[in-house]
């Protein structure tokens, strides 16, 4: 029986090669464009999104404990948001996947006056719903949010879960105002740690993330759908000591099981710092 044909998410091109990211996951690379991608992604891709979802013990999926790192998480976001501030000023934002809203306090915190979002998780949403946040739940659909309604989309580790990312970002260029920007955090899989690493690459992480983009792939699907002024970068986290360690665990997990427990009733648990994390970010402008 003759395989399906496959078409880059990216490009549209119908040039793939597969292969093993690592034991047990096959994905795509497109021949054209270099995209890479999950060509067999599970049926329920949603559904995964509850309450274990923030909390669980598995060192690669979700997050050990969400709680736990809002301190920590509240750094990155000031960050980003006094970068976009920079550049932008500050207009009426939307935060796509806003998991339990810390962004969006961070931003009410730095006085961004209209700031909502938008969240799949059911437990995520009433969370953040609960802290008095404007959300929605749910996907970005032609109906979800009128045309040209914000200055500011932010998609931050999102991209990497969406099946149609040329069409999704269509639909965010529809709902800025002319002028308006998208600005995206996602896995670089063209970046040094994917490459140091290969199959022990900590973003591989099947069932969970279906896209793989490159700074180039990413400025393909952003030109692709409309955007203009577009601009790639390597970026960061603001992460704790401890969390650095939980995630160790995926490589190492006696030893580093071990130093958690040394380090969890000690004040350099919550330690942080700057750490790239094969991670990039990407600006894009909708036309005037």
């Amino acid at each position: 029986m003759k395989s399906k044909k496959l078409f880059c998410p990216v490009c549209k091109k119908s040039k793939e090669e597969k292969f093993w990211a690592m034991s047990g996951y096959r994905l795509a690379r497109c021949k054209n464009c270099k995209m890479v991608w999950d060509f067999f992604p599970p049926d329920n891709l949603l559904a995964q999104y509850d309450k274990r979802y923030f909390i669980n013990e598995n060192p690669k999926g979700g997050y050990a404990n969400y709680f736990d790192g809002m301190a920590v998480n509240k750094k990155t976001f000031s960050n980003r948001l006094k970068k976009i501030e920079k550049r932008f000023g500050k207009g009426k934002l939307l935060d796509v996947g806003c998991a339990l809203g810390d962004c969006l306090v961070e931003a009410k915190r730095l006085g961004w006056k209209e700031a909502e979002g938008l969240e799949i998780s059911a437990y995520a949403y009433k969370f953040a719903k609960k802290r008095g946040l404007k959300v929605k739940e749910g996907v970005l659909g032609n109906n979800t949010y009128a045309k040209d309604s914000f200055d500011i989309v932010l998609y931050q580790d999102v991209i990497e879960h969406v099946t149609d990312p040329v069409q999704e970002l269509k639909r965010v260029k529809g709902i800025l105002k002319p002028g308006g920007i998208v600005y995206l955090v996602t896995p670089d899989v063209g970046g040094l740690w994917s490459k140091l690493l290969g199959p022990f690459w900590y973003h591989y992480k099947p069932v969970e993330h279906v896209m793989y983009f490159s700074q180039e792939t990413m400025r393909r699907a952003l030109k692709n759908a409309g955007f203009t002024d577009i601009k790639t970068a390597k970026t960061y986290h603001i992460l704790s000591l401890e969390y650095i360690m939980n995630r160790l665990r995926y490589y190492a997990p006696t030893f580093f099981d071990f130093m958690l427990k040394i380090l969890k009733n000690t004040p350099f648990r919550n330690i942080s710092f700057k750490a790239f994390t094969g991670e990039l970010e990407a600006w894009g402008q909708k036309p005037n």
